[in-house]
């Protein structure tokens, strides 16, 4: 059976109320016999094996320290960097005193007792949430962080400048002499607000140039190494959505001989740690992943502290970088590989990527 403060204090001789200031930290020490008694408290409880009562102590004051990840597909929190972005996420709530909470939001509606029921004092999304799911969070009035996405004006956000990051790509690509530079979005990428800001990106630094933009969105694989193959206006350089289409692509054009960046440049997006160790290493945009977490976790956190009524949304922008790594050089003959330097830095990064962070 648990022990109690009721016991606590019988046997200290005090006031259950003393023990519960006591046991949690509130304990005036200003005076010799104020601290005396506090340490003989702490003493007995540890004696008997209190262990404080979470649950009450939350319901008590009206806060439970955790904060919730809602999410209707875990695909969206189990791959990429999202992993990352979770891990700091993780790390930042933990150092603030505070703990994550999976709210997986699903048919049987066991998010409701989480989400609905005070188990959670705030939460943050990679997507944006069903209908009905998002109207009850703001009749609950519960603090929501959007992570990566901009879809919801109404809620605070932590986005990535992938305009800037593709822009940034396209510059590289265009200042090494290519002209016929296309861009490349996967059929297996999920909507997402930054797939227009990508295209975005890249379409102002082609226009800027004079150059006619060509796209390949939402295709396979073998449809990019068709294009790259046939016609006269051949593309010598592509621009990847994602490190996945860089992966993809890469080996696609292996598989028939090509080679990177000799007949072909390729840029990624993301920097996914294995594009490191590609042959060659893959050029990308990367941004701080870990950041996304850090930030999302302290907007949740302010958040909750004030009231939702009235409360501006925060709009905190990271910045991306340019990694100039072996798959991207000057357009070369066909067949011919554009050797790197083994001097040359594998990780070196291009201030030109830096976008703006308000």
């Amino acid at each position: 059976m648990s022990v109690t403060i009721y016991e606590i204090a019988k046997r200290a001789g005090v006031s259950s109320s003393t023990v519960a200031r006591v046991l949690r930290g509130e304990d005036r020490k200003s005076y010799r016999r104020s601290a005396e008694t506090a340490e003989r408290i702490r003493q007995i409880a540890r004696e008997l094996g209190y262990r404080p009562n979470l649950r009450a102590r939350a319901f008590s004051r009206g806060r439970t320290r955790g904060i919730g990840l809602l999410y209707t597909d875990d695909a969206w929190i189990f791959e990429g960097v999202n992993t990352e972005v979770v891990n700091s996420l993780v790390r930042t709530l933990q150092h603030q005193g505070h703990h994550l909470v999976f709210c997986p939001i699903d048919e049987g509606g066991d998010w409701q007792e989480i989400v609905l029921g005070g188990q959670i004092d705030g939460g943050v999304v990679f997507q944006p949430l069903p209908a009905d799911v998002a109207q009850a969070v703001r009749e609950r009035q519960l603090p929501l962080v959007l992570l990566g996405d901009d879809s919801d004006p109404s809620l605070s956000q932590v986005v990535v400048d992938d305009f800037a990051g593709a822009y940034a790509a396209t510059k590289h690509l265009l200042g090494l002499g290519h002209q016929q530079v296309m861009l490349f979005v996967h059929e297996s990428v999920k909507p997402h607000c930054s797939v227009p800001k990508r295209l975005d990106g890249y379409r102002a630094a082609m226009h800027e140039a004079g150059l006619t933009t060509r796209e390949l969105v939402r295709v396979h694989e073998t449809d990019v190494v068709d294009a790259l193959m046939r016609g006269d206006a051949r593309p010598t350089a592509v621009v990847c959505y994602s490190d996945l289409e860089s992966t993809l692509l890469v080996h696609g054009l292996w598989q028939i001989g090509l080679t990177i960046p000799g007949d072909v440049s390729v840029v990624g997006f993301n920097d996914v740690f294995a594009t490191r160790y590609m042959t060659p290493p893959l050029t990308t945009v990367g941004f701080d992943a870990a950041k996304i977490g850090e930030a999302g976790a302290q907007l949740v956190l302010r958040d909750s502290e004030v009231s939702v009524d009235g409360k501006q949304p925060t709009v905190f922008t990271i910045k991306p970088n340019l990694i100039v790594r072996g798959s991207t050089a000057p357009p070369g003959s066909r067949g011919g590989v554009v050797r790197v330097p083994r001097s040359a830095s594998p990780d070196a990064r291009s201030p030109s990527a830096d976008g703006e962070s308000p």
